[in-house]
């Protein structure tokens, strides 16, 4: 944790964005707030997605490719029997809705969705396709289908149900104030996955297997990495917050970095690696390591390849 509050912070910021919010609006206010203009984060989240934003503070920039390859956990509510245009509820209905599966029977399907699977991005997401964003083109009246990709599933968990009346008007689908309506089921999935993947997708693809058309309902993001929805800071406490309250909150640099070899640098190579010269000392495993000053205080990135150090992302000043 950043000890100094008076010291601008460099490290790593959970969030907890709101539905309806975008992940620039916590930025912006992490900006105000800190007084910094290096603040990014790491892994958009869609307006109508909730949950943990991790954000990168001053140096720690250098860092966010690892919080963006860290594993993601994710609770969806996956609405069955009705597909949209954008696979969630702000796109129109594509179809009259059909009936809802069983329990069983989504239970019986989701293996088949774990793993290493093909997935096409949905329509409206920020994939590129010919060199513009894929929600740009389908605003623009194009018909738009992203290529199919490659994205790691770890995991898939229902952990709730609950049954809905819904209704379509104008190609809209509607579940509040629904008089006469069809029920339909609404399972609870816990779903854990590699970088990449769009659970608005997964929620698609399964109800196309089954063959009812499925979409998502609300989506929450509860862990990125080491970061968990449990630590993070909503975003009205964020705006409310001083400079030195948000200060004690940032995570240090290097809590990214856990799953990495620990290397301590000799005194005399700790000034070739902050001014990014070879150094000298030799051993080291392939593979990137973490670098500390024989003080403990977190220098760097450096990978170990073909019988030197390579990548490095040094994280203090030259002097």
């Amino acid at each position: 944790m950043v000890t100094s509050p008076a010291d601008p912070p460099s490290g790593f910021l959970v969030a907890s964005k709101p539905v309806g919010a975008r992940s620039t609006d916590v930025v912006h206010a992490v900006r105000r707030c800190l007084g910094r203009r290096r603040v990014g984060h790491c892994g958009t989240l869609d307006p109508l997605a909730a949950g943990v934003l991790p954000l990168a503070i001053g140096r720690a920039t250098r860092l966010s490719e690892h919080v963006l390859r860290a594993p993601k956990t994710y609770v969806a509510a996956v609405l069955f029997g009705v597909q949209t245009t954008t696979d969630d509820l702000e796109g129109d209905v594509v179809a009259a809705p059909r009936p809802s599966p069983d329990v069983a029977q989504v239970v019986r399907l989701l293996p088949r969705f774990v793993g290493v699977i093909r997935q096409r991005p949905p329509a409206a997401s920020a994939v590129r396709v010919d060199g513009r964003r894929a929600y740009a083109r389908a605003r623009a009246g194009e018909d738009v289908t992203p290529p199919e990709r490659e994205v790691a599933v770890h995991a898939i968990t229902p952990v709730a149900r609950s049954t809905v009346t819904l209704a379509v008007r104008e190609n809209r689908l509607l579940l509040e104030g629904v008089e006469a309506g069809r029920p339909a089921l609404v399972l609870a999935l816990e779903v854990r996955c590699g970088r990449g993947t769009f659970i608005r997708s997964l929620a698609r693809d399964i109800g196309e297997t089954i063959g009812c058309g499925a979409t998502l309902l609300a989506l929450v993001r509860t862990a990125v990495g080491p970061f968990t929805l449990a630590e993070a800071i909503d975003l009205v406490a964020l705006r409310q917050a001083s400079s030195a309250e948000l200060a004690r909150l940032v995570h240090a640099s290097d809590v990214v970095l856990d799953h990495l070899p620990a290397c301590v640098v000799a005194a005399s190579d700790r000034e070739d690696f902050v001014h990014g010269r070879d150094l000298r000392a030799a051993p080291g495993e392939p593979g990137l390591h973490r670098f500390y000053d024989d003080a403990g205080v977190f220098l760097g990135v450096a990978e170990r390849a073909d019988g030197g150090w390579q990548k490095r992302r040094v994280m203090l000043a030259a002097a």
